[in-house]
Formats: structure tokens, sequence, C-alpha cells
């Protein structure tokens, strides 16, 4: 089984492969022109990398948020775009799961997590999370908090907001959703994969003209 994933809800766009679980090729960029410059790209190169073509992918993955409003829209767009036209499944991961992911596995000894994406508006988006197997299980509503509103429970608190508008309470820094992660939870919940193509990303907040 193949699975490609596409992760663009921060200015870290990525691209993965999977097949059976396992990583078979990763690419990422940064900065504006990542998303609708250089995503198509590293999805070819992902392809390429794994041998196959787009039809031949089984399960197509796709970050849906919350973060930027432009790269989910360019995220979302683009695999549903891929799975429709290949007439393949599809399953929407939520980016701050992926997250999750990614912190409770670089913390073993951790049960919970609290993660903290920014939101670029002088906030951030919060939410947390318990281990559940593979997967991880939100406790919380997803919200928004000012810049240095803390938040804090028993476990590891890390997202990618910067340490001086994160609080007082421990933090871990660095931490962005990515296409493996998001890959590695389509794999683990790919029975809920469907060629439901209605989703739309998941903002969280009105978008802003400045």
């Amino acid at each position: 089984m193949y699975i490609l994933a596409v992760e663009t809800s921060t200015e870290k766009a990525s691209v993965c492969l999977l097949r059976d679980g396992e990583k078979v090729s990763y690419f990422s960029a940064d900065g504006t022109r990542a998303h609708n410059k250089l995503l198509f790209g590293m999805i070819e190169d992902a392809l390429k990398e794994g041998g196959i073509s787009v039809r031949e992918v089984d399960i197509f993955a796709v970050g849906t948020g919350p973060g930027s409003f432009t790269g989910l829209r360019v995220g979302v767009s683009a695999v549903k775009g891929m799975a429709i036209g290949a007439g393949k499944k599809i399953i929407p991961v939520r980016s701050i799961d992926a997250a999750a992911l990614k912190v409770l596995e670089d913390h073993p000894d951790e049960e919970f997590a609290e993660i903290l994406l920014e939101g670029r508006q002088k906030d951030y988006f919060h939410a947390r999370f318990k281990r559940a197997g593979a997967d991880v299980d939100k406790i919380s509503k997803i919200i928004v908090l000012p810049y240095g509103e803390n938040c804090y429970i028993n476990g590891v608190r890390a997202g990618n907001v910067a340490p001086e508008f994160a609080g007082t309470a421990p933090y871990k820094g660095g931490y962005y959703p990515d296409a493996y992660h998001i890959a590695k939870l389509a794999f683990t919940r790919r029975e809920k994969a469907s060629t439901d193509y209605s989703f739309e990303p998941e903002y969280f907040k009105e978008f802003k003209v400045k």
C-alpha cells in the first residue's frame, strides 16, 4: 500500500511517500515559494524516488490545519485534485495531530503533549493530546490564545511558537507538522480513507486582510 502525504499548514511545506507504513521518500522546503511554486515539484520527486506514478498511490493524505490560510488552500486543493483525478481514496489529517505525534515520539516517557502552533497574528493554536498506541487522541478543543498566555499540563509542552511568546512554563520549540507524520497517522487511520472529497481546511479563525 502506497500513501502520499502533503503538509502545507506552515512555512515548511513537505511531501512524503510511504509503502506499507515505511518511508520511501521525503522532501521539504521553507519559505513563501514552498507552497505554490515548489510543492508539485516535490510531489513529482517523491513519486519518482518511489518508482511509481500518481495513479499507483492507494491513499492520499493531507494536513488540514490549523495554520496558514494560503498554504492550506494550496495543499488541500493539490491533494484533492490528485485523488479525484486518480479515482483514489483520501484521508484528511489535522496538522496539529501530526505535530503531537512527532513530539510524543521524541519524548517516549511522556503520556501527554500540549501543542502550540504559530497563528501569525500575535497568537497561537493550542490543543492537548495523549498517546493512543500508534495514534494520538486530542483531549481538548483547539483554541486560539494570545502570545504569552500560559497553558500547562503534566507532559511535554512543545510547538513552533518562538520561546519568548510561548509563556513561562517549560517549552520545547522547533516542532512543526510534517508530511511524514501526516502519512504515519494516515496509515494508522487508513480504514477511514474514502472518496468523500468534500472536506475543507480547518482554519479555526477568520482570515484578516492586512
